[in-house]
């Protein structure tokens, strides 16, 4: 009777580590495999070991305290490692960028050429200018004297009149160009731009009569169809880019990869640039930017008039309403 209630107690252990051992998976995940943050090394992916339950609750306590001290620093060093790529795939479109154009040298045109020359000490920034006056003030007093006089720009922001000189050597070109004169603006310097040069437009609305996108403008007028172009739009005034209060902005492009690096180009402590899955959607991010300015010469009149607050709420309230009921129609 005794030997037969041992043999049952034996199976029973025996039953109880093979099940043991069947819901303790192997710690085999090659991420976690490093040795180098711990003092226990992790069991071989050829040959896994199985802990067993034991009688003895500190000897199972212990190899688990063990693991989950080796998974926090495993997961410790990845948090750093992803911070850190991270961090420096940011800076490298920067510092791979020597030189940047701005076409245009209007209030927006200098807001974002000097940001973008505060961004890099060692940046090249030209700006190309119709108007010799503002041209030599920009180059000798470092201010645009037509629409910002009181504001310096940095030293690394040049303005000049011929487009080759401009163009030569860009990396980027910032299109600031109202709509309705880029066309004949553009191909007036067709032969200066190098077909592979990105083009950021920064120019918001529809051209008259026929309708056109900048998405469409730029390539036609410089005769290349697959002109790089990469459409920036967003609320924001030139005079708070220039004054650095925050603002924030959406850019879009077909090429996804391009999109990234315009948003790593440009975007600062107080400017966001936002890409989302839709950022290929040029078309959908230039007739919003040009049907907000709708909304935002209207809300110029609410104030004008001081209609008061509930006014402007409601204004901005329906007029986005319509933006997206007529967004819905189109698509």
């Amino acid at each position: 009777m005794k030997k037969e209630q041992r043999k049952s107690e034996v199976h029973s252990c025996g039953s109880q580590k093979m099940v043991a051992s069947r819901l303790q998976p192997p710690f085999l995940n090659p991420l976690f495999s490093s040795n180098s943050y711990s003092s226990h090394p992790l069991p071989s992916p050829s040959r896994p070991t199985f802990l067993a339950l034991s009688a003895n609750p500190q000897e199972t306590s212990e190899p688990a305290k063990d693991r989950q001290k080796v998974v926090r620093i495993a997961w410790e060093k990845l948090v750093r490692w992803s911070r850190s790529w991270r961090s420096k795939a940011k800076t490298d479109v920067l510092e791979r960028t020597n030189k940047v154009v701005v076409l245009g040298g209007g209030s927006f045109g200098t807001a974002m050429a000097a940001h973008i020359a505060a961004r890099k000490a060692q940046l090249e920034v030209n700006m190309l200018v119709r108007n010799s006056q503002v041209c030599q003030s920009i180059n000798e007093n470092h201010c645009n004297c037509k629409y910002f006089p009181e504001h310096k720009l940095p030293e690394n922001v040049i303005a000049t009149t011929d487009a080759r000189a401009a163009l030569l050597g860009a990396d980027y070109c910032l299109h600031a160009v109202p709509v309705q004169f880029s066309s004949s603006f553009l191909e007036g310097i067709a032969d200066s731009v190098d077909p592979t040069l990105p083009f950021i437009s920064l120019s918001k609305g529809l051209e008259l009569n026929t309708f056109r996108m900048m998405s469409q403008i730029i390539p036609q007028a410089l005769g290349n169809p697959r002109q790089p172009f990469i459409a920036l739009s967003g609320p924001s005034f030139a005079l708070e880019l220039m004054n650095k209060l925050p603002t924030a902005m959406v850019v879009a492009s077909k090429d996804k990869k391009l999109a990234n690096a315009t948003q790593q180009l440009l975007a600062s402590s107080h400017l966001r640039i936002s890409t989302s899955r839709y950022s290929s959607d040029v078309t959908g991010v230039e007739i919003a930017g040009a049907l907000k300015n709708v909304l935002a010469i209207a809300a110029g009149i609410v104030e004008g008039m001081n209609l008061g607050n509930n006014s402007m709420a409601a204004l901005v309230a329906q007029g986005c309403s319509e933006i997206r009921w007529l967004a819905t129609k189109v698509l």
